[in-house]
């Protein structure tokens, strides 16, 4: 459904190119003018936009132009406010409510004179006000017109081509396999979001957590049981430790009622949107994608954390930072006695485990937990030490390490998405009561560097060790289990070719492309027997050939051909025929499907040949693009089956016939 929804309003697009261009003029527009543009994802808009350029559903030198138009005009209709409005400004919403808006744009603008302007438009924390303050401070027309246009002129391709790149990478992985384009989608919005949420909650914090925390001090205070928990954290004349024992021991034991009176009431893990979590992603699974999330998750191994962990506390202890010493043992205390509690209590299986019918033990995810005690702990022991504009950085660089791992492991199957979700959350609330803690008393100033730079030097070290010994082996266990099919030669050869698949499966069981061929033989017997009769191999899609994309004008052969993916699986053997027209070729792709034929034990390959040709893109890239529809004539494959016994048999589409073929 959002498929079709997705592939109408592209259709739409196409069809009504002046609704388009008005509404990326009032876009641009909107995301410039003073009050809007406050509120107006504007970057997140051109980013779209752009990506929709990539995919060839729009236009670049139109989009471009109306953006850059509507940022002209946008900008002009801010200055003109301030120029009329002048101090009145300060009282209208938001500006009444958040001063520091203008204080900081009245800043920039004193600093830079005419070239903030010209900056402001690329600088996100003034991007909505300079102009206006531009105004109220009686700029000229005439210098911030000329500052305005080239600004604009500049702004727009710098949001527009980043999109493109996004979308022409989309277009691109939708032919190798739509699972692929929809992974990309998938972990863009999640990298964005987790960029949205830190930023926002790092400055929601910075902003109140004083007010907050004395707050709450002054209504704790006399409490019986709140009272000396509450001081114990927040009153710098007392020390914490009994503060953060109480805390620890009633976070575990609260997990654990919440668990047991969950299984109680016959709750049981893992639960219907598990299960349909896990079987999504196995449905998204692709070679690639595999080899990049098993190197991701095992940043979050314990072979990598552990050793980090020691490093970070063996430094402290060397610098005779006790106080942060001892709030670093703490985080790693509580995670490894989480690991040991919710073993012992809460024995849960992992999806691997269930696939292979082992029992084991996974909730709450323990290396969710300690990927957050340790990156969260160690962000906020580095971020105490720089001022408050600047630690949003280290806290949004700690979630790009911990939100990846996690999202590797659901990808993989490692674990569940409650079983991953309840270590996040574990972690990420005695991280921030050990921040808490660690903030409000007074502490030795740290070397922050010397603690980065040894922290990433034992991260690097240890995750090249752990790669270089266990990864082959832990992509391997983590691959999807096939089945096995054994047929009967004769079987095969009269009724059974049936059972295999009889067109490319791609994601959500989208057929893409008819398999017209079955050959029972080895792999180097299909190739030597096509390559004698014209066949090459494919052009590698290494980087060399993958710049050729880039160029406007390049031959067919000097492009690589891209893999494509059935049910997961990538094409195991790919050759091409070239022809006399320069501008197409002819591409063979055969699969090993998981059958054999019982007599000797040959492989049963399924193939698909189809035309291929140059495909220009924007002017600016040159693809090449499969036609679905193209029919291999008569001769072209009939001269590598010379000798062999062969059969022509009606498929599951009327339209297409399949050639089995046995050595």
């Amino acid at each position: 459904m959002p498929s079709e929804f997705v592939s109408s309003l592209f259709q739409w697009v196409a069809a009504h190119p002046g609704w388009m261009s008005t509404v990326i003029f009032a876009t641009a527009m909107a995301e410039s003018l003073t009050i809007v543009g406050v509120i107006i994802p504007g970057a997140l808009v051109m980013f779209g936009l752009g990506a929709l350029i990539g995919l060839g559903h729009l236009e670049f030198w139109s989009a471009y132009g109306w953006s850059t138009l509507g940022a002209i005009v946008g900008d002009a209709i801010s200055f003109w406010i301030g120029r009329v409005f002048h101090q009145r400004v300060r009282r209208v919403w938001p500006f009444a409510k958040h001063p520091e808006m203008i204080a900081r744009s009245e800043a920039f603008f004193r600093k830079h004179g005419g070239k903030g302007v010209l900056f402001g438009r690329f600088f996100g924390p003034v991007r909505g006000t300079i102009p206006t303050v531009a105004g109220m401070m009686d700029m000229a027309w005439r210098d911030f017109m000329v500052a305005n246009v080239v600004s604009a002129i500049l702004w727009a391709p710098a949001y527009l081509i980043p999109g493109m790149a996004f979308g022409a990478s989309l277009e691109i992985a939708s032919r190798v396999a739509g699972r692929l384009a929809v992974l990309i989608l998938i972990v863009a919005a999640l990298l964005w979001a987790t960029a949205w949420l830190v930023t926002h909650a790092a400055r929601l914090f910075q902003a109140h957590a004083t007010d907050w925390s004395q707050r709450f001090h002054a209504w704790s205070r006399g409490r019986r049981f709140i009272g000396p928990i509450g001081a114990s954290l927040l009153d710098p004349a007392q020390g914490e430790l009994r503060g953060l024992a109480t805390l620890a021991v009633l976070l575990l034991g609260g997990v654990v009622l919440v668990s047991l009176s969950l299984s109680a009431a016959g709750r049981q893990l893992p639960d219907g949107l598990d299960q349909s979590l896990y079987h999504f992603f196995q449905e998204l699974r692709t070679p690639w994608a595999d080899a990049l999330m098993a190197f991701t998750a095992e940043l979050g191994d314990y072979q990598v954390t552990l050793p980090v962990s020691l490093v970070v506390f063996a430094w402290l202890v060397w610098r005779r930072n006790r106080s942060a010493a001892w709030h670093w043992l703490a985080a790693l205390g509580f995670g490894m006695a989480t690991n040991l509690l919710f073993r012992w209590l809460l024995p849960v299986s992992s999806p691997i485990e269930v696939a292979q019918g082992v029992q084991g033990y996974s909730f709450p995810s323990s290396h969710a937990t300690f990927s957050t005690l340790v990156f969260g702990f160690l962000a906020v022991l580095i971020a105490r030490e720089l001022p408050l504009a600047r630690r949003w950085i280290v806290y949004l660089a700690a979630a790009f390490m911990i939100v990846p791992i996690a999202f590797a492991r659901l990808y993989l199957g490692i674990h569940w998405l409650t079983d991953t979700l309840a270590g996040l959350c574990l972690g990420l609330i005695w991280v921030t009561v050990l921040g808490i803690a660690y903030n409000r008393h007074p502490k030795a100033v740290l070397q922050w560097r010397g603690l980065l730079a040894y922290s990433a030097i034992a991260l690097l070290a240890t995750d090249l060790l752990h790669v270089g010994f266990d990864y082959a082996a832990d992509l391997q266990r983590y691959q999807p289990k096939t089945t096995l099919r054994v047929l009967a030669r004769e079987r095969w050869w009269t009724e059974d070719w049936r059972q295999l698949p009889q067109q490319r499966m791609d994601f959500r069981g989208h057929h893409r492309q008819d398999f017209v061929l079955q050959w029972a033989g080895s792999r180097e017997e299909l190739d030597r027997r096509l390559r004698e009769t014209g066949w090459q191999p494919a052009p590698a899609a290494d980087l060399k050939g993958m710049l050729l994309w880039l160029s406007p004008q390049v031959e067919l052969r000097e492009l690589p051909v891209l893999p494509q993916i059935h049910d997961g699986s990538e094409d195991d053997l790919t050759l091409v025929y070239y022809g006399a027209d320069p501008n197409t070729r002819w591409l063979l792709r055969f699969w090993d499907v998981g059958a054999r034929l019982l007599e000797r034990e040959q492989l049963i390959w399924v193939g698909s040949v189809s035309q291929q040709k140059l495909e220009p893109h924007m002017g600016l890239f040159t693809f090449t693009m499969d036609d679905p529809q193209s029919r291999a004539p008569s001769d072209l494959l009939a001269p590598a089956w010379r000798g062999l016994r062969t059969r022509v048999v009606n498929g599951a589409n009327p339209q297409e016939r399949i050639t089995l073929i046995a050595d």
